[in-house]
């Protein structure tokens, strides 16, 4: 697979409940959350994409904001936005509140042939569907997700090709743990510095 034919999008529409306030915006390590997540993927992409509602929270990120097509659906609807809306093949989507990305893992993944349509890091029998790819085949298992109104993440992958990136590949980039963990609660975050 050739990163040119992946579009990179950042998830960041939804409502921080549990987090208490913007956590995208929240300072750790001394830059907002979504900037980690930015300067993990920007050595790999060109351009970066952005789904969230008032992007202008965002202008001082150089990315494109692209708007819910259905909004209050979570990180489901992130997804199902970016394989709808953009015209590639093939869409990396990331979180906004994964402090620890890994560039190098990052690029592994997109080297990694586009003979499937989900490609996503596996971890202890667990997928990682907020880092994984997505082609455009997608669209149609997830639409049909949500007019049920089931709006769990990889609850759409049955039937689909998928290429599960395991532990053994992942570990060889890092800690699997520290890079796929995602910020729900303040209390989740480590001191600053770690």
């Amino acid at each position: 697979m050739s990163v040119e034919n992946i579009k990179c999008c950042i998830i960041a529409g939804g409502t921080s409940g549990r987090f208490g306030s913007d956590k995208s915006l929240h300072v750790f390590n001394g830059k907002p959350m979504i900037q980690h997540t930015y300067d993990a993927v920007k050595p790999v992409f060109d351009e970066i994409y952005i789904i969230a509602p008032g992007g202008e929270k965002f202008a001082f990120l150089d990315a494109k904001i692209i708007p819910d097509i259905i909004p209050g659906l979570g990180p489901i609807g992130g997804i199902y936005t970016a394989v709808e809306t953009l015209d590639l093949e093939r869409v990396f989507i990331f979180p906004c509140d994964m402090p620890f990305l890994n560039t190098e893992f990052i690029r592994y993944m997109t080297e990694i042939p586009d003979f499937y349509d989900i490609i996503v890091p596996e971890l202890k029998g667990r997928y990682q569907p907020l880092h994984a790819i997505y082609s455009k085949n997608c669209a149609d298992g997830i639409k049909k997700k949500i007019e049920l109104k089931d709006y769990r993440m990889g609850g759409f992958y049955e039937g689909y090709n998928i290429r599960a990136v395991n532990e053994e590949e992942i570990g060889y980039y890092d800690d699997p743990f520290r890079m796929f963990k995602n910020i729900n609660f303040k209390a989740d975050l480590p001191p600053d510095g770690v």
